[in-house]
This record gives C-alpha cells, structure tokens and sequence, in this order.
C-alpha cells in the first residue's frame, strides 16, 4: 500500500515491472521499475530513468582519474515521488537515501571498454534497497 502520492517532479507514477522483498537485491536495466515491499508492507518504486554521462575509467587503462557514471532514478516513498541523479564509481558502489528509504548500488554493467560506446538499454543497475527511517505513519493492521 503506497501512503501519498505527492510529486515534487510533476512525474506520473510508474507502474512496477516487477518486485522484490526489502534487502533482496536486483538488477534493473534503463526504462524498467523495481517495486520493493518492506516487511510492514509499504511499497516503494524504483525507476532506472537514464544514464546522464559515463566517464568511467575503461578496463585496462591506466587513468589520472576513475571517473563516474551519472545516472538518473525516480524513486517513490511514502511521501513523494523523487526524482535523483547519482554518480556511481566505476566499481558500481554506493547509496543514496531518499526520505525513508536507504538504496545501495552494487554494480552498474557493461563495464567501461576503450573505444566502445554502451547502448543505453546495455545498461543495468544492481541495488539493493531498505527502509531506513520512519515517516511516523503507522503500519495498516
């Protein structure tokens, strides 16, 4: 059950492709919606939207710096639809909090190959995700 349905981003919210349990991790490619349902049965969304740049470091480089992927999600909590850009390292690890919830990025695949441009739908996210905070809404009984 979601609890509001407020949007700071002015974006419909999306239907999920499919769902996991809090804490089991996925993967998630450009364009799909994970749904996460917490062991109180709040429902979060997550949408991989796009990859903004990619400027990780290729395999077999030596580079002065790593570099990053930027990408782009829409996350719906309890409170609002979010919309979030994060840079992810070329290791793929990471998190981000969103209101109450907790998203921690595993891996983002294809990795970085010189010379080699990624398609956009080659692209996949895997995360794991948790409620981490309380918005002070009881749980339904």
């Amino acid at each position: 059950m979601l609890v509001g349905c407020s949007s700071n981003s002015g974006t419909t919210l999306p239907t999920a492709d499919f769902f996991v349990g809090e804490g089991q991790g996925f993967l998630i490619k450009v364009g799909q919606t994970g749904g996460v349902q917490t062991l109180s049965g709040t429902i979060f969304l997550v949408n991989f939207n796009n990859v903004l740049g990619d400027s990780r470091c290729p395999e077999g480089v030596t580079c002065v710096q790593e570099g990053a992927a930027t990408i782009a999600l829409s996350v719906q909590t309890s409170l609002a639809l979010n919309d979030v850009e994060v840079d992810i390292p070329p290791s793929g690890t990471g998190e981000v909090v969103v209101e109450e919830l907790t998203i921690e990025f595993i891996r983002l695949t294809p990795a970085a190959e010189d010379g080699v441009q990624i398609d956009l739908l080659d692209y996949e996210l895997g995360l794991r995700a948790m409620q981490t905070g309380d918005i002070g809404v009881p749980a339904p009984q």
